[in-house]
Order: C-alpha cells, then sequence, then structure tokens
C-alpha cells in the first residue's frame, strides 16, 4: 500500500508545481488589453506652457505596446510596456524612445465615464532634468463613433 501512496504522492505534488508555474506565465495585468485602441490627446512641452492636440493608436505587438501618435500632422511610434510603478504599486505604462537624445513617459491609466481608458502622463528626457515635465492626457474616441446600422 505504501508503494502506490508515493507515486501518488509524487504526481500529485508534480501537478501542483506544473499547475502554480504555468499561472505565473500567465499572470499579467489587464492594461495590456484595456489600453488598446484610439484617443484624442491633450499636451504640453516639457519646461513649457506650449500646448498642443493629436490623435493616438495603442496596439499590442508581442510583448509591447506599440503608441502611434500623430501631433501637427507629424506621425510617431514609440514602444512600451506594462510594469509596476513600484513595488505594490499601481500598473503603467512605460514607453521609451529616441536616441540621441533618450526620452521616457510613464502614463497612469483609470477608466473614464464611459469604462474606456483615460491615460495620464508625464514625459521628457529621460532622468527628468525638467522643472516640469511634459504632460499628456489621452481620451477615448470609441464612445464618440456613430453606431453603425
Amino acid at each position: 500500500m505504501k508503494r502506490c501512496t508515493l507515486p501518488a504522492l509524487l504526481f500529485a505534488l508534480y501537478c501542483l508545481l506544473t499547475a502554480s508555474a504555468s499561472a505565473a506565465d500567465v499572470d499579467e495585468s489587464p492594461l495590456w488589453d484595456f489600453v488598446r485602441g484610439r484617443y484624442t490627446l491633450i499636451g504640453r512641452q516639457p519646461d513649457s506652457q506650449a500646448t498642443y492636440t493629436g490623435t493616438a493608436k495603442i496596439e499590442r505587438v508581442g510583448q509591447k505596446l506599440r503608441l502611434t501618435r500623430t501631433i501637427a500632422g507629424k506621425q510617431e511610434r514609440i514602444f512600451g510596456t506594462v510594469r509596476r510603478a513600484d513595488p505594490g504599486e499601481a500598473w503603467v505604462l512605460a514607453f521609451k524612445w529616441g536616441q540621441k537624445s533618450p526620452m521616457e513617459m510613464v502614463c497612469l491609466v483609470g477608466p473614464d465615464l464611459d469604462n474606456y481608458a483615460r491615460l495620464t502622463c508625464h514625459w521628457g528626457k529621460a532622468g527628468n532634468p525638467h522643472a516640469q515635465p511634459g504632460m499628456e492626457a489621452y481620451f477615448a474616441q470609441e464612445p464618440w463613433d456613430p453606431v453603425k446600422p
């Protein structure tokens, strides 16, 4: 009887360990899907009162988010990821771009009144040497689209 119990216990332990390992692999923030879509954005340049408006689209590309934003007719694509602001803190979007002058943007995500994503972001040169960082707010366009018959 002991012979049957040991293999059964080992098999049960194996199943438990592989199930918890695979659960950890798929345990990711729901923001990866929540933030996908089209946006209208309003922003302000770093260390300035100069403002601008534009449009943007966020798509998931593998293990990255691709933010395509158009401001004053100029389109720019930047890539980012979803990460924790600090251990135990809120999930944020973190984007980095630029080779000569590295830039970064961190966005806090919340729902709007229609339960679409609303992003509020600080951006500027990497390391934040600014007296005032740049800011952008993203508003989902989907609630404003006409319903198609």
